[in-house]
Parts: structure tokens; C-alpha cells; sequence
């Protein structure tokens, strides 16, 4: 409770900053300080920076300050606790904040990132990887960055033919999805959720023949 008092008297100054320039300095001062031992006290230092955030006036620091936040919570499960009845307000916060669309990319990637390991939370994990996946819209600003998705591409259409209550998606649709038709390691996969949206039985029973190892290798029995 010392520690907490203390850490709060020190978020008190970025109140009594004199401008918000150096309120955000501050703020990221701090931060730096939170998050360098990631696994000591987690929840406490979520806390502290919960109300750094509420003390902040500056919306791009409550952006950095709540993605430090989450860079705390991928420390463990009672850390992710703090933050995970948050993200119902994502959308909310994005607005709030005005980022770009690099910024939530990177937001929705932290949050699939903690979900991903939360018994009980398939659907907001399937729903936050096609949240991320849907930030690249192919265009040439994107070329860069749109192969580091693959991973999370592959994940998304696992989720949901694994899925027993996911009926729709769409996925086929996202450039970030499309590029696995070509990608060596996700082609299988891609081919995969083709077969499951356009295809017949015959032709998934087909698949599942030829590509048995690839399936449960994804935790896929049928």
C-alpha cells in the first residue's frame, strides 16, 4: 500500500506540469520506469498506470499510457485480469484517442496477444484478429508491414473453422488473408478456409486426406 501511495504521488505530477508537452514527458518518464521489470508486481503497476491515465490530459498520452498497460498485462494472467474487462471499450478508446491506423494495428495485435492465452475467450480473440487483420486494406502504404500479419492470419482462419459457434467471417476478403494463397508455410491454411466458405464435404474430406498431419498439428480432429 506505500509502494501504491507513493507511485500515485509521483503520477501526480504530470498535474502540475506546465504545459502538456511536458506532462507527456513526464508520463512517459514513468512509464519507462513500470514497465522495466514487467514481472514484478505486475497488477500494481497496472493500477499506477490506470491512474496516470486518468490523470493525463494529453489523449495521445493516454493512448501510450494504455498501451503501456497492456505491455504489463502480457506478463501474466492476474495482470491480464486488470485489463481485459477494458477492451469491450476498444472501439470507444480509438475514437477517443484519434490514432492512426498504424497505432491501432498495434493496439489490436497487443490485445489478440492477451486473449490469445484466456480460457473462455475465443470469440473476442477470433473478434480482435480480424479487428487487426481488417487495418491492412492492401494499399502500398501497407506493403511493408502486411507480411508480419501472416501469422495472426493463419490464426484467425483456425479459430474459426475450429470453431462450433463462428458462422460467419470475413476473412476471404482481407488482403492480409489473401496473401497466405501464395505464402509456402499458410497456403494449406488458406486453402483450408477456402474450402470451408465455397467448397463441398467431398472436397474438404479431400483435403483433410492429403494434409491429415497439417490438422493436428493445428488441434484440428474431426
Amino acid at each position: 500500500a506505500d509502494l501504491e501511495c507513493t507511485l500515485t504521488v509521483i503520477c501526480n505530477l504530470v498535474t502540475k506540469a506546465g504545459s502538456e508537452d511536458e506532462a507527456l514527458e513526464i508520463a512517459k518518464l514513468i512509464c519507462a520506469k513500470l514497465t522495466h521489470q514487467p514481472g514484478e508486481k505486475p497488477t500494481l503497476r497496472i493500477k499506477v498506470l490506470f491512474s496516470l491515465y486518468n490523470l493525463l490530459p494529453s489523449l495521445s498520452g493516454k493512448a501510450l499510457v494504455y498501451r503501456k498497460a497492456l505491455e504489463l498485462a502480457a506478463a501474466g494472467k492476474a495482470a491480464a485480469d486488470c485489463v481485459v474487462p477494458t477492451f469491450k471499450n476498444i472501439d470507444a478508446f480509438v475514437a477517443y484517442w484519434g490514432i492512426g491506423k498504424p497505432e491501432q494495428r498495434d493496439l489490436f495485435l497487443a490485445v489478440t496477444r492477451i486473449l490469445k492465452d484466456q480460457k473462455g475467450m475465443t470469440k473476442e480473440y477470433f473478434k480482435f484478429l480480424n479487428k487487426y487483420l481488417a487495418t491492412f486494406d492492401g494499399s502500398a502504404d501497407d506493403a511493408d508491414a502486411i507480411g508480419a500479419a501472416k501469422e495472426e492470419a493463419a490464426a484467425a482462419i483456425i479459430e474459426f473453422v475450429k470453431s462450433s459457434d463462428l458462422y460467419q467471417c470475413d476473412l476471404l476478403d482481407m488482403p492480409a488473408v489473401a496473401q497466405l494463397e501464395k505464402d509456402e508455410k499458410y497456403q494449406p491454411v488458406y486453402e483450408l478456409l477456402k474450402i470451408f466458405l465455397t467448397q463441398r464435404l467431398e472436397s474438404y474430406l479431400a483435403f483433410q486426406t492429403a494434409n491429415s498431419t497439417l490438422l493436428q498439428g493445428y488441434g484440428m480432429f474431426w
